[in-house]
């Protein structure tokens, strides 16, 4: 019944809408997907399409076909954790920590205060108050996997402490970016790293994290940035330390999915040891990564539960 009352708001409102703008199909509003009780329009479609290509100017290349895959899918992930956040937290309510994200997040856009960055929004029809409610529901998603899963992490802290102790004086660093994917049913693993290296050939490592990847760092065109050695399990690290520059992994199998690394640079750093702090460091480092692996796992889950409908 609520469902049905919605339907006819949005559609008398797209009558409405219809009549007293031009004809250009582009201004009319259009029902495109139903996510639980979210109805989602072309208008939704479009903001979040600016969004993405705000964060990776490089989507502007794709078909728009495929610019509007990528749309909906950020979309679906974006309101099918807000689902499930509003059976725990009172949104409006959850802005403690608001402000510093915000600026955690145009920092790393290399924008170098609010005023400047929400410039640059207004140029994509965006604005802070978009951003900030974006932020505010992937932050709460990490505080309620943390709450949920926090008690399951295990740190072999011993192994961390051992890897400490034999590091060199020299550390490497390396400026990493990402595709974390998953097989769909039926789907081959040589077939899905072929595809995705010949979409990475046509359209570039950017795009093809924004198509492919299941990473939240997809956004941003699957880049991770500047890590040291030390941050790295054994495994990724032996495989990174193999490429040259601008090459990439073969698959490599985590708990999450399948991970491509590309190595976008590499430098030498001469640090002093501060063991309490890189311990620290490790420990974090580590949390993330099985937090992370928890938190697709939980999303997988409660994905298969949600009422999902193109109109």
């Amino acid at each position: 019944m609520i469902k049905n009352i919605v339907f006819k708001i949005i559609y008398i409102f797209s009558l409405v809408f219809f009549f007293i703008s031009p004809t250009s199909s582009e201004n009319k509003i259009k029902i495109e997907l139903q996510i639980g009780d979210e109805i989602l329009t072309n208008i939704d479609f479009l903001n979040e399409k600016n969004y993405l290509i705000s964060l990776n100017n490089s989507l502007k290349t794709l078909p728009k076909n495929q610019l509007k895959k990528i749309s909906k899918d950020s979309l679906i992930r974006e309101k099918i954790k807000k689902i499930e956040l509003l059976k725990i937290f009172d949104l409006k309510k959850a802005d403690k920590y608001s402000d510093q994200i915000l600026v955690d997040f145009y920092k790393r856009l290399n924008f170098k205060n609010e005023e400047e960055f929400n410039a640059y929004l207004i140029s994509y029809n965006l604005n802070i108050s978009d951003i900030r409610e974006k932020l505010k529901i992937e932050t709460l998603w990490n505080e309620m996997i943390f709450k949920k899963y926090n008690s399951q992490i295990k740190i072999d802290k011993e192994k961390i402490k051992a890897k400490i102790k034999n590091q060199k004086k020299i550390l490497k660093e390396y400026n990493l970016s990402e595709i974390l994917f998953q097989l769909n049913s039926g789907e081959k693993l040589l077939d899905k790293y072929n595809l995705i290296l010949k979409n990475i050939e046509n359209s570039g490592f950017k795009n093809s994290a924004n198509i492919f990847s299941i990473s939240d760092s997809s956004k941003f065109g699957g880049e991770i940035g500047w890590v040291n050695q030390n941050q790295l399990n054994d495994n990724l690290l032996k495989e990174i330390e193999n490429l040259n520059i601008d090459q990439i992994t073969k698959p490599i199998q985590t708990g999450s999915g399948y991970l491509i690394i590309k190595l976008n640079n590499n430098r030498e750093k001469e640090k002093e040891l501060d063991f309490e702090r890189t311990f620290k460091q490790m420990v974090t480092q580590e949390k993330n990564r099985q937090l992370n692996q928890f938190s697709l796992i939980y999303f997988n889950k409660i994905k298969q539960n949600i009422f999902i409908s193109e109109k």
